[in-house]
């Protein structure tokens, strides 16, 4: 089955609903917590008859996700609570029915435009004043209470956030795992599709590759949510610097995927002209998709597991990439010499100084692992006794 076809089905499989389920928790547990300690203050402490705006703020805020994440929450607690007030005052003023919904709504586009240029707040603040001149009128209930169940769900929404926080390092791994493993996959299938000359192989592996914005995106929002969490929990304090860390992981991270795309595209020009690749370049490429596997795999596991794998594993991953960087040289390009070609090895050196970024090293050590291809390389290379 090949990497597209993986994707298609993953989705639908058991292990995967509960996989959702699971990574959710927290923020289910969140809601539900929060949600019905709202409604408990704002109707049992403030004697509120109908506190819709108190659990319906939680709800929205925790579920909120990404990066700005508690940004975006106050934005989105000032809109709702504007909304109100706005909604209370207009449907006081011009009452219900077809034609003053159409002026509300207008009027409240009008105003949250004028107020903020922030989308999320405005839109907010012209939702507020929809529920408010359909689902609870004034009449029921009083503008100053409802914007107060707001300001209730606001602040117990950001303090779940706080107080009962998902993981920012998990999250984080769990991310950079997906997308190593897709890249290793890719990688493997452009081999294979290199090797049998077969044109279909590598255009589904390119299709699955393509797609990966959305993964990449998702891994550098996990990880800007988890900082922010994190600078907010006094609990989770004592990781910020293992949060720092994974950090700096991401660009190269990012730039391997990017690689990894270009090499397919490349692939698949390559295969669709009749022409090959050596049979070095091919193993230079399944060595990376073996690479991206083993630490797609080392990041799967739990933080203290990794750790201990870290240790082991990443010497020996280092010790691979330089190998694979010093045979990586123009020589394992045919006499053909095919542009395409070029074009290919190019990017396995490419994608080897980003690996080697993920293993911990710097760019300039990373740089100096590849065969010069300059008589003037920026970085010396230091290549392995035996390759140089």
């Amino acid at each position: 089955m090949t990497t597209a076809e993986q994707l298609r089905h993953v989705d639908k499989s058991l292990k995967a609903r509960l996989g959702r389920v699971r990574s959710r928790l927290v923020y289910i547990l969140q809601a539900t917590l929060g949600a019905g300690l709202a409604f408990y203050v704002a109707h049992e402490i403030f004697g509120h008859a109908q506190p819709f705006f108190a659990p319906m703020s939680v709800v929205i805020i925790l579920g909120l996700s990404g990066s700005d994440r508690l940004q975006r929450a106050l934005e989105l607690s000032l809109g709702g609570i504007v909304g109100v007030v706005v909604g209370t005052f207009l449907v006081d003023t011009l009452g219900t029915g077809a034609i003053h919904m159409t002026i509300i709504i207008g009027l409240s586009l009008l105003i949250s435009s004028f107020m903020t240029s922030s989308q999320l707040v405005s839109n907010q603040i012209t939702i507020g004043a929809i529920l408010i001149s359909t689902i609870l009128p004034p009449a029921e209930m009083g503008g100053l209470s409802r914007a107060l169940d707001a300001i209730i769900g606001a602040v117990i929404g950001i303090g779940m956030i706080a107080l009962i926080p998902s993981s920012p390092l998990s999250a984080g791994r769990r991310e950079i795992s997906k997308v190593l493993g897709l890249a290793s996959s890719v990688l493997s299938d452009v081999a294979s599709g290199l090797r049998e000359r077969d044109p279909q192989v590598i255009r589904d592996a390119r299709e699955a590759v393509r797609g990966s914005q959305a993964d990449i995106n998702a891994l550098l929002a996990a990880a800007k949510s988890g900082k922010e969490t994190a600078q907010v929990n006094p609990l989770l304090w004592g990781s910020m610097r293992s949060i720092r860390s994974l950090e700096r992981t991401l660009a190269p991270v990012d730039n391997a995927v990017r690689g990894v795309r270009v090499l397919a595209r490349r692939a698949l020009v390559l295969v669709e002209d009749r022409d090959h690749v050596s049979a070095t370049q091919l193993e230079l490429i399944e060595e990376l998709a073996d690479v991206c596997h083993t630490l797609s795999q080392m990041y799967s596991r739990s933080a203290k597991a990794k750790r201990l794998s870290e240790a082991e594993e990443i010497p020996e991953l280092v010790a691979r990439l330089r190998v694979v960087g010093a045979r990586a040289q123009m020589s394992v390009v045919e006499e053909d010499h095919l542009l395409s070609a070029y074009a290919i090895l190019a990017q396995t050196r490419s994608i080897v100084v980003d690996l080697l970024m993920v293993c911990g090293m710097s760019r300039e050590s990373a740089v100096a692992a590849l065969a010069p291809t300059s008589k003037h390389p920026a970085y010396p290379p230091e290549l392995p006794r035996d390759l140089r």
